[in-house]
C-alpha cells in the first residue's frame, strides 16, 4: 500500500520498486505525506465554485428563514480545512458524535445519516 501511494504522488513517479526500496522511511513517509496536502489543496481549488453556489443556497434559505445575519464563510464548506484549528474542531465534533452513539443517545435514523461523516 504504501508503494502505490508513493507511485500516486509526483515525486514518487520515477523511482523504480528498487529505488522505492532504497530510500529511507523518512523520505517516502514525507513524500507521501506532501502528496496527501497537495492533494487536499486540489480538492479544495476545484470545489471552490461549489462552495460559493452552496453559500449563496445557504444565504438564501437563513432568508426565507427570517435570518438576516452574516454569511457563511466559503472555507468552512469546502471538502478540506484550511488550517489546522478548524480541523481540530473537526475531529472533536467527530469525537463527540462516536460517544453518543457509543451511549446510545441518538436515534438510528440519525446515526444512519452521520455513517459517512464520521467514518471518513
Amino acid at each position: 500500500m504504501a508503494y502505490t501511494e508513493f507511485r500516486a504522488a509526483p515525486a514518487g513517479r520515477d523511482f523504480s520498486m528498487e529505488g522505492f526500496l532504497r530510500l529511507p522511511l523518512k523520505v517516502v513517509y514525507e513524500i507521501i505525506r506532501l502528496a496527501g496536502d497537495r492533494d487536499k489543496r486540489v480538492a479544495n481549488i476545484h470545489s471552490i465554485s461549489t462552495a460559493r453556489l452552496a453559500g449563496i443556497v445557504i444565504s438564501i434559505a437563513k432568508s426565507f428563514g427570517g435570518d438576516k445575519g452574516s454569511e457563511t464563510p466559503i472555507d468552512q464548506l469546502l471538502p478540506f480545512p484550511l488550517n489546522e484549528e478548524a480541523n481540530q474542531h473537526l475531529l472533536e465534533s467527530k469525537e463527540v458524535l462516536k460517544k453518543l452513539i457509543a451511549q446510545r443517545k441518538l436515534p438510528i435514523s440519525v446515526i444512519a445519516a452521520l455513517n459517512k461523516v464520521i467514518t471518513t
